[in-house]
């Protein structure tokens, strides 16, 4: 597995997320092959989708995990909605703590992970953004993820879980494997990614580039097909599940660069 030998790839302790993730996520390109945003661009463009897809009321409550450094948080948080980002990394909440101390934001920010989330009924939407599930080794401990989503749900609330890894679109050979990203610090950017068929898990490697050095940072992550996580959702007790291509509510296609599903419980 793509980890030290004490630390998953996730952890605070391996370091793929924390400085080293900020300092890759922010490229001037973005991830998407057919149409190019800034970090702050695509942020506005996801918020958007999210409040439309979520079909969020003023003031509604919304749990963001994993919240990262809260650039989704932040963004709902200045439209008006009561907002908790939770995420496992000190570093990320440190970064998005300070983001908003000059600003009166109804906004919390929470240590915790996935696996142990014991909100009861308390929020009217649950987001997922940008290939954070899947992280865990079995789809026992992702499934538990999920069910603990839909019991944060209000009863009639919604969940969004967003991807940019659309399986058909790996096997037909459009998935981007190999590419390379330049960052605003200047430095460079390669992922490398490669899908195993039998475990249905995309096992990669970040590498930042910068005046002949390089640090490497690896992860492994399950990726379900449109089918296996509408069932999935299902299982866990969602009522209704529906899948789109994009953030204006597009119907799935296979060919489609972004996965996104929504659930109602």
């Amino acid at each position: 597995m793509p980890q030290d030998a004490k630390n998953p790839w996730w952890s605070e302790e391996y370091g793929f997320f924390g400085n080293f993730y900020m300092d890759g996520d922010a490229s001037q390109e973005g991830y998407l092959i057919e149409k190019k945003q800034s970090l702050k661009e695509r942020t506005v463009t996801e918020v958007v989708g999210v409040v439309k897809l979520l079909s969020l009321k003023d003031g509604a409550s919304v749990l963001d995990c994993p919240c990262g450094y809260g650039r989704h948080s932040i963004e709902l948080a200045r439209q008006g909605f009561e907002v908790v980002g939770s995420d496992i990394n000190s570093v990320h909440l440190q970064k998005a703590i300070d983001a908003v101390k000059a600003y009166s934001l109804n906004i919390t920010f929470s240590k915790e992970s996935m696996l142990d989330l014991q909100y009861s009924s308390r929020f009217d939407g649950v987001i997922n953004m940008f290939y954070s599930f899947g992280f865990f080794d079995t789809d026992e401990e992702n499934e538990k993820v999920l069910k603990n989503f839909f019991n944060a749900l209000k009863p009639g609330g919604k969940f969004l879980m967003h991807t940019d890894v659309n399986v058909p679109r790996i096997l037909s050979g459009k998935y981007k494997e190999d590419e390379q990203r330049n960052l605003l610090t200047g430095k460079t950017l390669r992922i490398i990614d490669s899908y195993d068929p039998q475990t249905k898990r995309i096992n990669g490697a970040w590498i930042i580039q910068s005046n002949g050095k390089e640090e490497r940072k690896d992860y492994s992550v399950r990726v379900y097909t449109k089918e296996e996580f509408e069932e999935m959702c299902r299982k866990v007790g969602f009522s209704s599940v529906v899948t789109y291509s994009g953030w204006e509510g597009g119907e799935y296609s296979e060919n489609a660069e972004d996965m996104i599903v929504v659930a109602t419980k």
